[in-house]
């Protein structure tokens, strides 16, 4: 019961923090690197969400070790804000 408890707040907490940090990095690269307008890669990035947060939820409830998932969303999520703090607008 507790595995199953912690593997659901895993998946659910985990996987949208993970999934929205990544969503909001890969934005704002489509908008430096490819010169996307902010709009089209907000609605890139909703869009895509929906479809890598079931992943994560999927795969947090098949991977047999909950550490490595664990371990995989913080990843995920440090790296993924750093671009964000990295590629953020600085006011002039």
């Amino acid at each position: 019961m507790t595995k199953t408890l912690a593997r659901t707040a895993l998946a659910i907490l985990g996987g949208y923090l993970g999934t929205s940090a990544f969503i909001a990095a890969l934005a704002m690269i489509a908008v430096a690197t490819v010169g996307m307008e902010r709009s089209e890669a907000a609605t890139l990035g909703s869009m895509l969400g929906f479809l890598i947060y079931l992943g994560v939820i999927i795969w947090s409830f098949a991977e047999p070790a909950l550490v490595r998932v664990a371990l995989w969303l913080g990843g995920v999520t440090a790296l993924s804000l750093a671009v964000v703090f990295l590629l953020r607008p600085v006011a002039s």
